[in-house]
């Protein structure tokens, strides 16, 4: 199979990919939700050949998402560089919320925390 994901989408114990080959597929669809059923911590996969979209749920205590990913990339729904690109799902969360704190300190700064000018 050799789709390429154009998006991921994921939180912690569900993943959503956009995959080419699954588009207009039902046979693609079918094979990728019965692939990825079989790996331990896996519980749903849902597939919509109308838009290309693998949904994907699972026990985070029992599977990681980089394995996942690993699978995803084995059945060709992601390109082989695809995880070196990612920063690591599980921080994704903690970054943005971090981002978010940085952004409040840099449109908000209180007068004295501002540095001195000469």
């Amino acid at each position: 199979m050799s789709a390429v994901s154009t998006y991921l989408h994921a939180l912690d114990g569900r993943l959503r990919i956009k995959v080419a080959a699954v588009k207009g597929s039902s046979q693609k669809a079918q094979e990728i939700e019965h692939q990825l059923q079989m790996y331990d911590g896996i519980t749903q996969v849902t597939t919509n050949p109308t838009t290309g979209s693998v949904l994907i749920h699972y026990d985070s205590c029992r599977v990681e998402q980089d394995r996942i990913l690993e699978a995803l990339k084995t059945l060709g729904c992601l390109p082989n560089n695809h995880h070196k690109r990612q920063t690591t799902l599980r921080n994704a969360a903690t970054d943005q919320e971090d981002f978010g704190q940085e952004l409040v300190h840099t449109v908000y700064a209180p007068p004295w925390s501002l540095p001195c000018s000469d």
